[in-house]
């Protein structure tokens, strides 16, 4: 759209230009550039996940082990999934489920297969970013102000990557054992 906007403009080839294909070091930028008439028309961003399922006491996971995560999936039908092996295999159960010291986790990645030396999170933030300084830039050559590009409402990548479940809700669903937590 920029180019559109600006293809016009007297400085477009020595200063709009330059910038505007800069976007495409970004490697998010890059996949939906170049997919961007199937995913806008005929399909969406084909995404990986994975997961891990375990427990964790305060900050740290204190064990974890793979659990097979669809992208579509949400995390809450991933959990639920997870009861249910429990609830039918006990070693998994001993393994992977909360003891009275700890809380079941659910941990998760979500990666683009033509970037996956990175989460997706840190990928959209990333390009958020540069396609804000690009903007910018551009505002600043036309005469105006530079724009904020403060990002106070950006998710902490860990808190939106692991989702930690009710001890007690656990406990009471897959053991049937009411506890005080």
């Amino acid at each position: 759209m920029l180019c559109m906007e600006l293809q016009n403009h007297n400085a477009y080839r020595s200063e709009f230009k330059p910038l505007i294909e800069s976007l495409h070091s970004n490697a998010l930028l890059c996949v939906l550039h170049k997919k961007r008439d199937f995913i806008v028309h005929r399909g969406m961003l084909e995404v990986l996940s994975t997961g891990s399922v375990g427990t964790t006491e305060g900050r740290r996971i204190k064990i974890s082990f793979p659990f097979p995560v669809a992208a579509h999936e949400s995390t809450q039908d991933a959990y639920e999934r997870f009861k249910e092996v429990c609830r039918k295999d006990k070693f998994i159960r001993s393994l992977a489920g909360p003891d009275c010291d700890s809380w079941p986790i659910i941990r998760r990645e979500w990666k683009v297969p033509d970037a996956p030396d990175k989460e997706l999170l840190e990928l959209s933030v990333d390009a958020w970013r540069l396609i804000g300084e690009t903007i910018s830039h551009v505002v600043v050559k036309l005469g105006g102000q530079k724009l904020d590009l403060s990002f106070s409402c950006s998710h902490e990548p860990e808190k939106v990557r692991a989702v930690e479940f009710s001890q007690k809700e656990f406990f009471k669903s897959v053991d049937g054992i009411e506890i005080n937590s």
